[in-house]
C-alpha cells in the first residue's frame, strides 16, 4: 500500500489532496433495535481479520506522512446509520460486505432473533458503522 501511495504523491499536483475512507480501528459496527424513538442495543460486531488490515492501513498512511510524500491535513471520524426492517434485511446487509465480514460475537445472534420476536410492531434494526476519513495533502 505505501507504494500505492507513493505513485499517487507523485501524480498529484502541489496542494493536491488525497482522500482516505475506511472504517473506524477501534469502533464497531453496533446492531441495535429501535422501537419507536427507543434504541436498544443488542451487539458489537466483530472482524479480528479484518484488524490486521486496518493496523496496516494505518501504518502505511503514516509512514507515507512521515517520509514527506503527504502532510496531514484533517482526519475525522463520522458515523452513519442504515434501518432495515427484518432479519433478512440485516443478513443480505452483512453479506455485501467484502470479504472479511463482520460477524456476531457468540450467542448475540440468538439473543437478537429473541429480542426481534418480541419486539412490537414497527420495530426497525439499525446498524451503525462508523468510518475514518483522512485528508492527505501534496507537498507544494
Amino acid at each position: 500500500m505505501v507504494h500505492a501511495l507513493q505513485r499517487a504523491g507523485q501524480r498529484l499536483r502541489p496542494g493536491g489532496a488525497l482522500i482516505s475512507i475506511r472504517p473506524h480501528p477501534t469502533w464497531r459496527p453496533l446492531v441495535s433495535i429501535l422501537t419507536g424513538k427507543r434504541r436498544s442495543p443488542v451487539a458489537r460486531l466483530i472482524n479480528p481479520d479484518f484488524d490486521r488490515y486496518l493496523r496496516a492501513t494505518e501504518a502505511a498512511l503514516q509512514r507515507v506522512v512521515d517520509e514527506g510524500w503527504f502532510g496531514n491535513a484533517r482526519r475525522r471520524s463520522r458515523e452513519y446509520r442504515i434501518c432495515l426492517d427484518n432479519l433478512s434485511q440485516l443478513r443480505s446487509y452483512l453479506e455485501l460486505i467484502n470479504p472479511p465480514r463482520p460477524r456476531f460475537p457468540p450467542g448475540t445472534r440468538a439473543h437478537l432473533e429473541a429480542l426481534w420476536k418480541s419486539a412490537p410492531p414497527g420495530a426497525r434494526i439499525e446498524v451503525t458503522e462508523s468510518m475514518m476519513v483522512n485528508a492527505l495533502t501534496k507537498a507544494r
